[in-house]
């Protein structure tokens, strides 16, 4: 039976007891009937992975760790790492975003990660026979490879640097992503039966033609690692933003001095200034445009801010020469003209320059691709890879992905391309994984705001993880800077959620049904013989799981 300790607060209402259902087949009245009908919550439809919140939600709620980590991990294997540096897209969606605010989603799926983090993954699919080789262990390269392995096959992922992870290693500092969580989750992709290999490069030790040669199917996601030009004078005296995070997880790197600029507006630009903020020096943001054009996710420019980079806008680095021990910088002031292919206003130059001095300048405009260990024959007329939307490429073996193929990416959209591609490899070469079948019988409507009914739900304030102060952050150095929810925390937090399109048996409907036509086996079940059709179970039910279709509907199927 459903939880209904909370329904002395409902006003009285009217009940048909046993004259009505001893006597009469109401439902003989009925043109109406209601119906179960899980829908897509609007939080869902804005995580790239397609994650499925509410219904993850409700497992963990109810104590079922396993449950609520294998539905998660049918659309991202990895919630230690995206309940870290995910930016929240699903919360922007969050029905309850303009009350008391969104629902603390990223908090609630790390909470997941680390509650199941001694869970082995699902076992694999029986051996399919065939071998699968994946280039490149960042987020898309393991995303494809964890499911690629549940699929069944023979997975060996390839790796150019000392050790496995890509970008989720090197790339995302040691505050935000510890190497530790990492480390971790390779090991778990390890006892599914992933063999591992590093220090081997695609082009070097590795020849695509060979590997096509030996696998039944390859996949390569290496990433974008090359920095962009600025095509300035004096630009080979900046350094390389991605080469310097690089570098800082070695606890030994120290900033050349300690007046260092940097110039761009991302998630590169932002990661580079606030770590050279835990080294102990000042770090300077030069950016073109204005904070409204920054692609950085937005709370890492509040962070920025807290912890003291300071920002310049509207400024372009035009020239750099050395004066002495100092780099001089000729800085022109723009202006936000029309908006350009991106949709953000373009920079225009005013003409009006100025000089600075650095001890250092990083560049992080921007990662390209490498595409010189691929043949000609993969790429497209504009000289870029010739990729379909789930990795296909002119070759029938060969697949890419994630920013090789996309550019510069979120982790968690990496993710979900590398489940996709692993999706079309299954199709073309066969194998699979166990699917439940309420993904097959989801319907497509997305719950929006104007759908549920917020009535029965406490009217609180957001809970949420741990984190650290701006003093604190840069005292603790490369330390993490957010922890986890408690129990007690996520639990108040998990009431919070509306349950958008899915039924968490809050039992109201059973509640308000004026003919008791509703019973309850694992959830409500309707009673048509006496259900009238009269459509309160659906005005009252909170996340519009119960639609009212017309019988008329029901009878042509």
């Amino acid at each position: 039976m459903p939880d209904l300790s909370h329904v002395d607060d409902y006003p009285e209402i009217p009940v048909s007891l046993r004259s009505s259902r001893g006597v009469l087949r109401t439902g003989d009245w009925r043109n109406m009937r209601p119906v179960l009908a899980e829908r897509v919550s609007a939080c869902t439809h804005e995580c790239p992975a397609s994650v499925p919140i509410p219904r993850y939600f409700h497992h963990l709620a109810a104590g079922r760790l396993e449950e609520a980590f294998a539905t998660f991990t049918l659309r991202n294997p990895f919630p230690r790492i995206t309940g870290r540096v995910c930016p929240r897209t699903c919360e922007a969606g969050c029905n309850r975003v303009d009350r008391e605010g969104p629902v603390s989603i990223r908090d609630l799926e790390r909470y997941l990660g680390e509650a199941t983090a001694g869970l082995p993954h699902l076992p694999s699919a029986e051996a399919t026979g065939s071998k699968v080789a994946v280039v490149g262990s960042g987020p898309a390269g393991l995303s494809a490879a964890y499911y690629l392995r549940r699929s069944g096959h023979e997975v060996v992922v390839f790796e150019s640097q000392p050790e496995a992870g890509g970008m989720l290693r090197y790339g995302i500092p040691e505050y935000r992503l510890p190497s530790a969580v990492v480390d971790d989750e390779i090991a778990r992709l390890q006892a599914m039966g992933i063999r591992f290999r590093t220090g081997v490069a695609l082009g070097g030790d590795l020849d695509l033609g060979n590997l096509e040669d030996e696998y039944d199917a390859v996949f390569v996601a290496t990433g974008a690692w090359l920095g962009r030009s600025m095509g300035v004078e004096g630009e080979s005296l900046m350094e390389s933003g991605l080469d310097f995070l690089v570098a800082s997880h070695d606890a030994g790197v120290r900033p050349p001095g300690r007046r260092c600029a940097v110039v761009g507006g991302g998630n590169t630009a932002l990661d580079v200034a606030r770590t050279l903020r835990r080294l102990g020096a000042e770090a300077t943001v030069l950016y073109r445009r204005t904070p409204d054009e920054m692609p950085a996710i937005g709370e890492e420019y509040r962070a920025a801010v807290e912890e003291g980079v300071a920002f310049e806008f509207l400024t372009l680095p035009r020239a750099l020469r050395k004066d002495g021990a100092d780099l001089v910088v000729t800085l022109e002031t723009m202006r936000l003209g029309d908006p350009d292919d991106s949709g953000r206003r373009r920079p225009e130059p005013t003409g009006d320059d100025r000089e600075a001095r650095f001890d250092a300048v990083y560049s992080a405009i921007g990662e390209t691709a490498s595409l010189e260990p691929f043949p000609d024959a993969l790429k497209g007329g504009d000289g870029w890879l010739a990729v379909g939307p789930s990795g296909e490429t002119k070759a029938d073996r060969v697949f890419v992905g994630g920013d090789l193929a996309t550019g510069p990416a979120t982790v968690v959209e990496a993710i979900a391309w590398g489940r996709r591609t692993a999706e079309a490899v299954n199709e073309r070469i066969g194998g699979g994984y166990e699917v439940p079948d309420w993904v097959a019988e989801q319907g497509d409507g997305v719950v929006g705001p104007t759908d549920i009914n917020p009535a029965t739900f406490p009217d609180t304030d957001p809970h949420h993880a741990p984190h650290l102060d701006a003093a604190a952050r840069l005292a603790a150095g490369m330390g993490e800077e957010a922890g986890t929810m408690t129990d007690a925390e996520a639990l108040a937090e998990i009431e919070r959620c509306y349950s958008c399109g899915y039924c968490n048996e809050c039992g109201t409907c059973f509640v308000f049904c004026p003919d008791v036509a509703i019973r309850w086996e694992d959830g409500p079940v309707f009673d048509y013989t006496f259900c009238k059709g009269c459509d309160i179970c659906t005005t009252e039910c909170p996340g519009h799981v119960i639609l009212t279709v017309k019988e008329e509907e029901v009878a042509r199927g």
